[in-house]
């Protein structure tokens, strides 16, 4: 009879022991992924640091100016139907400026095929705005 209760307890769960040794293993499983983790977050923040270690002045001007632009048709409701809320004249203004100011500091860094490029996206957010606006 002890015999047979010893048999039910180790089928019911056992002393114990086993769901000890269980819990040690989830536990160690998860402090590898932890550091597996860990070192996983580390390695992609350094790559992340050295892609930006090669950005160049301007990259991030040409960035800025793409960014303006996205602005610029934003603030002039640009699509009609998407954007209609977010229209505002002065503000789509300041980002075309913005655009063409950069445009003028990067004009001599560029190729003579990104200069056209970005003097046309300059002309169609002039004459979007004078569509829009007037």
């Amino acid at each position: 009879m002890v015999k047979d209760e010893k048999e039910k307890k180790d089928i019911d769960g056992g002393n114990g022991e086993d769901k000890e040794l269980k819990d040690e293993l989830i536990e160690e499983s998860m402090e590898d992924k932890k550091e597996e983790s860990k070192k996983s977050e580390e390695e992609l923040i350094k790559e992340l640091q050295e892609e930006i270690d090669k950005l160049t002045t301007k990259d991030i001007i040409t960035q800025m100016m793409m960014s303006l632009s996205s602005l610029a048709y934003k603030k002039m409701g640009l699509p009609v139907g998407v954007n209609d809320k977010f229209k505002n004249k002065q503000q789509a203004k300041l980002a075309i400026d913005g655009f063409d100011a950069l445009l003028k500091v990067i004009m001599d860094e560029v190729s003579a095929e990104e200069r056209e490029n970005l003097k046309s996206s300059l002309s169609n957010l002039q004459i979007n705005f004078v569509k829009v606006f007037s």
